[in-house]
């Protein structure tokens, strides 16, 4: 793949490669000692949520149900706990297909995916809001935004520089449908955040329960706009 990829569309991988290790780096200096049950919990939702994986009408790019799942390791564990959950969904969702993924792929799966987890948890953790009564709110959704702008936006570049097309044109094709699984996935965030930890297995297990029914419904109404969408994109990495 990289041997017929554009140069442009290399050093944007390579970017976001080397961008991927901010956060990390950040999350050494300021380890602290993880809450392993909690993060081995999310760590199994985040298996299970990225194969809830839903392909786009008229593109061959899918997108999963683990916001939630990341959100709530952004929201409850520290910055490296939080990142391993986000590799874990993206390497769940990139395997789910049972096709053979490709390593530069993947490598952009998970880059992206650790990039908008960090500025996610930078976003909801500042202290930016903590003088008003809706701060935490106000985070989330903070936070969830910056998700959103995070995975989508290098996702539809990457596509303009393999596929050809306006990036922006392709964004707001991704955007469409993406941008109302992130708002169902926020909210869902913030009722699962109002039960003590969030990490429960109670609590999980019925995110779970939601999130498969939110997939079946996504599933049901793509695969009917499907014959009505032409096959435009060829996604080179996965909306979420």
């Amino acid at each position: 793949m990289t041997n017929t990829m554009p140069t442009k569309a290399k050093v944007m991988i390579g970017m976001v490669a080397v961008a991927s290790l901010c956060p990390v780096l950040f999350g050494v200096i300021n380890w602290r000692v993880p809450a392993w049950p909690q993060t081995a919990l999310l760590l199994a939702a985040a298996v299970l949520s990225s194969r809830f994986k839903v392909k786009l009408p008229g593109m061959t790019s899918t997108m999963s149900g683990n916001l939630p799942v990341i959100l709530l390791g952004v929201m409850q564990l520290g910055l490296l706990s939080s990142l391993l959950v986000a590799v874990t969904a993206a390497v769940a969702q990139s395997c789910a297909s049972g096709n053979k993924v490709k390593p530069v792929q993947l490598l952009f799966n998970i880059c992206t995916l650790m990039n908008a987890c960090g500025l996610a948890y930078f976003a909801y953790h500042s202290h930016l809001f903590t003088a008003h009564v809706a701060g935490s709110a106000v985070s989330l959704v903070m936070a969830a935004s910056i998700y959103f702008l995070a995975n989508t936006v290098p996702v539809a570049g990457i596509i303009g520089l393999t596929e050809g097309g306006s990036p922006f044109a392709l964004w707001l094709k991704v955007s469409l449908w993406s941008f109302p699984n992130y708002v169902i996935g926020a909210g869902l965030t913030a009722i699962a955040s109002l039960f003590t930890t969030a990490t429960g297995l109670a609590t999980v297990v019925a995110l779970m329960v939601v999130l498969y029914g939110v997939y079946k419904s996504y599933k049901m109404y793509a695969a009917h706009n499907e014959q009505a969408a032409p096959k435009t994109l060829s996604m080179a990495a996965t909306a979420h």
